[in-house]
């Protein structure tokens, strides 16, 4: 049923004034929690708001309007709770009172940063000190892997190169140990961030840590089947390779991005070769340069004459072995290069075309400070309240981002519930799931072990709306609950969430789940995301799935927009026989084809 403004902020009014301030809390939540508020609006409807809780008692509630509302002086006189007192010095622009007030509340962290952000990497050194060494730790090998990177970049900064090496040494090796054991519960999504924190050691330190934290991401890619990412990653470690003149490393990686494309049907096989034998012939060149052995270049030339033998491409394999007979490598081996270079004298290129990965499959892979952000969540501990908190002082969220995660913070301490009961709870993932952001998903971990089933189908309902990789943690763990309104929750979040990133755990979803109708609806959430994976998932259900499921991939190819899906279709019935290449032309036609 519609609001009437007018009558709510009247009622809202004369309850707070005639000392009924609990009376007004409804009607206020019945003004703010609406879109499309101007400014203004809004924030008289908060002013209000404010004075109720203050009324009630309920302080932090108060105070965190009055912030939102930049009024950061009377915030802090409000405020008693360390963690709000350092929000408050935050917003006042005194990060080292911050960092105090954070010690204080034993988020030595939060400290750590604001101390970075002012200047102070001395004082941030010590806390990062502090926190590696903390006992609760030592049973989390990533946290204190991340604790340990920031610790070693501290050191970095202050030029202390031997503190900043051992650290650094300290977070692979806990890094590592860290991904191994998220591999092994089946997390690959939290080894993927170990890598990538080991990646991002190795474009400031050592090859080997930048190999090292591609080449896992790369494997984790390919056992999530997403080939397209791990051609991108290929790409962008060929291209550090080869900034750094490690050419080696690059010709090796340009011959497997070769064969994961022949191994895969993709039309980048022969680009690969060519850059593969390219990078070779440079690397030989490079060590004669360098004046290194001429048999170390032989070598080099010969990987190149085998990816341009596989080309096609006898003149430049003409062209190497004339390199090769000019090498300081005995008579003998001199004189058959240059008979071999005669051989080829008359010989002809095939005129196979090489296409390179193009643009349009490139998908951003900027990745967030996670040494920062998780050790940030982890000191939070699932407390949606100052998760929130966190959110309302983070600039780079819009005005609705942010007025959804107020509401978030108001609702768990507007409660005045010291244990959040089963309705509050209830109410609280569902402002989270609003919130529509990746911060969301540790509190709703957090509230999702509640015994209540109530409050897990809330959690469910909630993560249908975070559009993240990480939110089928949820979903997967809702699949397997007890209580069926919690699977019909999470069946429903199943067929919410399809982006690109969803492809795998939905792909896991379908190939692992024992149910039928949860397979249907991951297949149905698979096909509807816009790539070539998922195009190549729905051809293997018409191939290998049950009737209603290739009914399903049928409908969903026909509807399929990714623009080389007819020529994945076309392939595909060439390579079939019988009632599955019938099914398969059946689409193209249907396709207009």
């Amino acid at each position: 049923m519609a609001v009437d403004k007018r009558d709510a902020w009247r009622q809202a009014n004369a309850a707070v004034e005639g000392g009924r301030p609990a009376d007004a809390l409804p009607h206020l939540w019945s003004l703010v929690d609406r879109s499309h508020l101007v400014e203004e609006e809004f924030h008289s409807y908060l002013r209000l708001m404010g004075r109720a809780f203050q009324d009630l008692g309920l302080t932090r509630a108060a105070a965190t309007i009055l912030l939102y509302l930049e009024q950061a002086d009377a915030a802090w006189r409000l405020s008693e709770a360390k963690t709000d007192l350092a929000r408050c010095a935050i917003q006042l622009g005194r990060p080292a009172e911050a960092a105090k007030f954070f010690n204080e509340a034993g988020w030595l962290g939060h400290a750590a940063i604001q101390l970075e952000d002012a200047g102070d990497d001395r004082g941030a050194r010590v806390l990062w000190e502090r926190l590696a060494d903390e006992p609760k730790l030592r049973e989390n090998p990533y946290t204190q892997g991340l604790v340990r990177f920031n610790l070693g970049r501290a050191c970095e900064r202050l030029g202390d190169t031997s503190a900043a090496r051992k650290a650094v040494v300290q977070s692979m090796h806990l890094l590592e140990a860290a991904a191994d054991g998220f591999e092994t519960q089946g997390l690959r999504e939290r080894a993927f961030d170990c890598y990538q924190v080991l990646l991002t050691l190795g474009k400031d330190g050592a090859f080997e840590n930048l190999a090292e934290g591609y080449l896992n991401c790369i494997r984790i890619l390919k056992e999530d089947n997403l080939k397209y990412y791990v051609l991108q990653y290929y790409e962008d470690f060929q291209e550090l390779a080869l900034e750094r003149a490690e050419l080696h490393a690059a010709a090796t990686l340009f011959r497997e991005a070769a064969e994961f494309a022949r191994r895969y049907n993709l039309p980048y096989e022969r680009y690969y070769k060519q850059k593969a034998g390219e990078t070779q012939m440079r690397s030989a060149r490079k060590m004669i340069a360098d004046g290194a052995m001429p048999e170390m270049a032989e070598n080099a030339y010969a990987s190149a004459i085998d990816a341009y033998n596989d080309l096609g491409a006898y003149s430049k394999v003409r062209e190497i072995y004339g390199s090769l007979s000019q090498l300081d490598l005995g008579d003998k081996r001199r004189a058959r290069y240059a008979r071999l270079e005669q051989r080829l004298a008359g010989v002809e290129d095939d005129g196979g075309q090489a296409v390179a990965f193009p643009d349009y499959l490139r998908m951003d892979t900027a990745y967030p400070e996670i040494w920062r952000l998780d050790v940030v969540e982890w000191e939070q501990g699932g407390d949606a309240a100052e998760t929130m908190g966190e959110v309302l002082q983070d600039d780079k969220w819009p005005n609705f981002t942010r007025r959804r995660a107020l509401l978030c913070r108001l609702h768990q301490l507007g409660a005045g519930e010291t244990h959040l009961s089963p309705n509050t709870l209830v109410g609280l993932a569902h402002q989270l799931g609003r919130v529509e952001i990746y911060a969301s998903l540790s509190p709703l971990e957090h509230i999702v072990e509640h015994e209540d089933a109530r409050v897990r189908a809330a959690c469910l309902k909630a993560v249908r709306s975070l559009f993240f990789k990480r939110s089928f943690v949820l979903v997967m763990r809702g699949l397997r609950d007890d209580d069926a309104s919690v699977r019909r929750e999470a069946l429903e979040a199943v067929g919410a969430l399809h982006f690109g990133h969803a492809f795998d755990p939905l792909q896991r979803i379908f190939r692992n789940s024992p149910d039928p109708v949860v397979r249907r609806k991951a297949l149905e959430s698979i096909g509807r995301i816009p790539s070539l994976e998922a195009a190549e998932m729905l051809i293997d259900a018409l191939r290998q799935g049950d009737p209603e499921e290739r009914n399903v991939a049928q409908t969903l190819l026909v509807r399929h927009d990714h623009q080389d899906v007819d020529n994945l279709l076309r392939r595909a019935a060439a390579a079939e026989t019988g009632a599955i290449q019938e099914a398969i032309q059946k689409v193209l036609r249907q396709r207009g084809y």
